[in-house]
């Protein structure tokens, strides 16, 4: 085994450089996929010397922080860099570039969903990258390192691999028997996901980031965590993986799962691990558990035992729970019992307000009627709640999303314990059926392979890519008037403007609604705090009838001038 610093170091890397107009400059995806720390800690337990890099966090440390000069002169065996969100596909790429260049002597690779989809084109694509680690890298991962590091290595042993041979060929190890019987996957249950000790400035981390996953550069820590976050650090509490469902617009669908992960299957951890990964991030200062994994939401057992469990061992801690579907009567009942600080919450996504564009797009899909009924058993019991829709699905129209719109303020007349009542557009994702099937949806799109996300988030394509406004599709007559002519880049700007006069949120305080009109107002406070903060002429007028987002951001960009593209490396 030849001498090395490192066995295996992980980088993640945020989406260094977009902007959105109340934001200002930001990076995005500050949430590490949840199985990140499992791996590197699966690692640690083999004696195999690992760290994990969030260079997010090393700016906050750190703005001059450069991870190459910072593994300068060091040998590292396995460099892993995780490309779970299509957000992040021109930095990853970008940093394993100029690592692999720093380091040539180690063996780059990445994982996640959006790697794993796109494997093979990432392969042929880029010469520095030698290898992908599809589906759930539990057992291959820690297999590929030893193999690292072996006398004569033989990657084809490593389940679920794909890489380039020395011939040239990418080969794919996924489903072949040989790999598949030299890789042994440890039990979920000994997976640790709670433990940041390999993490470089764990405790930075564990108190900056929460939701959303934009983090303001322009911004204090303090002026984040109270106006561009809620609140509190959220601890992505890590229950189980697999689904049932094919919503439209959602690249983790159950399958694309089978085509990456090469299984859908639900997999579920024992409430008794749970509860040990709650302590472990407790000891690390996080006090909110955050859950999105609801795959059986008419099946409450499981959750009633991990509940009993918590209250049993005393944690203290606070839940944030995202319901696939609506949650059983007993299971608010038990949740308002379990975690009783008003820092708990549920949130429902119905995404549209009309029932027939919901059950096109949302799975499980419910009525408007069982909808209410949850929201009458959660204000029964003082269980505050979010609720999020989502606009430009496919076949709304304008008329049916103002459908959406009429939801959201009866809500808000009628539920005093709905906290955030959000709409939200969704990027084009890899692996989505409107992302493979764009014309069975009277869609038109303009991302269809990685090279499509890498340029869009890099700036170097159409489109901005700022999760916001930014989309890479058109449906066809959603507006029915004179809007509907042109391309997607006009689809786009009218539909923000839609979003910006009718169903703008923003509020001064993100936990909580506010109405469109009063949400512009405070987009045109937040522009103009933020030109004072550059020392610039303020914002000439707020986004309104006849100026709308695309004006206010040339607005911007002529009193701000031309900016240099924020990068890690």
């Amino acid at each position: 085994m030849s001498c090395v610093d490192l066995d295996c170091l992980f980088v993640h890397a945020p989406k260094a450089d977009a902007h959105y107009l109340p934001i200002g400059d930001f990076f995005n995806i500050t949430y590490m996929p949840m199985g990140l720390m499992a791996l590197a800690n699966e690692l640690r337990r083999r004696q195999l010397r690992t760290e994990v890099v969030h260079l997010g966090v090393e700016w906050l440390v750190e703005p001059t922080f450069n991870v190459v000069r910072a593994f300068d002169g060091q040998r590292i065996r396995a460099i892993g860099l995780p490309l779970y969100w299509h957000y992040q596909s021109f930095d990853v790429i970008e940093v394993a570039r100029a690592l692999k260049v720093a380091h040539p002597e180690a063996f780059v690779f990445l994982g996640g969903l959006t790697a794993g989809y796109f494997a093979r084109e990432l392969l042929e694509r880029y010469a520095f990258l030698d290898g992908v680690v599809r589906g759930h890298a539990e057992g291959s991962c820690p297999r590929l390192i030893e193999e690292l590091g072996a006398a004569e290595p033989d990657l084809g042993l490593v389940h679920g691999l794909v890489y380039r041979s020395p011939d040239g060929r990418v080969v794919d190890t996924t489903g072949t028997t040989r790999a598949h019987a030299a890789t042994p996957v440890p039990p979920l249950d000994d997976l640790v996901f709670g433990d940041l000790t390999a993490l470089r400035h764990a405790d930075v981390y564990a108190s900056q980031f929460g939701f959303p996953l934009a983090y303001g550069r322009e911004w204090s820590r303090t002026d984040n965590r109270a106006s561009l976050s809620m609140g509190r650090a959220f601890y992505p509490l890590f229950i189980g993986r697999g689904c049932a469902w094919t919503c439209t617009f959602c690249g983790g669908n159950r399958d694309t799962l089978r085509q990456v992960n090469s299984t859908s299957k639900l997999q579920w951890r024992s409430p008794a691990a749970v509860v040990e990964d709650i302590r472990r991030a407790m000891d690390f200062g996080y006090r909110t558990m955050a859950v999105c994994f609801d795959p059986t939401p008419d099946k409450d057992t499981y959750w009633l035992d991990l509940f009993e469990r918590i209250e049993t061992a005393r944690l203290g801690c606070d839940l944030y729970f995202e319901c696939w579907g609506l949650p059983t009567e007993r299971f608010v009942q038990r949740f308002r019992r379990t975690f009783p600080s008003p820092e708990s919450y549920l949130a429902i996504s119905p995404d549209a307000g009309d029932e027939a564009v919901r059950k096109v797009n949302k799975q499980p899909f419910y009525t408007d009627r069982a909808l209410f009924q949850s929201l009458d058993v959660l204000r029964q019991n003082d269980v505050s709640a979010d609720v999020f829709y989502t606009i430009a699905l496919p076949t709304e129209t304008v008329h049916t999303a103002r459908a959406t719109q009429r939801q959201i303020d009866h809500i808000a007349a009628t539920y005093p314990n709905a906290r955030r009542l959000m709409t939200w557009s969704v990027q084009l994702e890899p692996g989505s059926p409107q992302f493979e099937r764009p014309a069975d949806f009277g869609m038109v799109t303009d991302r269809s392979c990685f090279d499509d996300f890498y340029r869009v988030h890099g700036g170097l394509g159409r489109g901005t890519g700022d999760t916001y406004s930014s989309l890479g599709f058109k449906i066809a007559g959603y507006f029915g008037d004179e809007r509907d002519q042109g391309g997607i880049a006009e689809f786009e700007r009218h539909l923000q403007h839609l979003k910006c006069m009718e169903f703008c949120f923003l509020g001064k305080d993100p936990r909580f609604r506010n109405d469109p009109a009063r949400g512009r107002a405070h987009c045109f406070d937040r522009q103009t705090a933020l030109a004072e903060r550059r020392g610039i002429a303020p914002p000439t007028r707020p986004i309104g009838d006849g100026f709308d987002y695309t004006d206010a951001l040339a607005d911007e960009q002529a009193r701000r001038g031309a900016q240099p593209r924020f990068s890690w490396v």
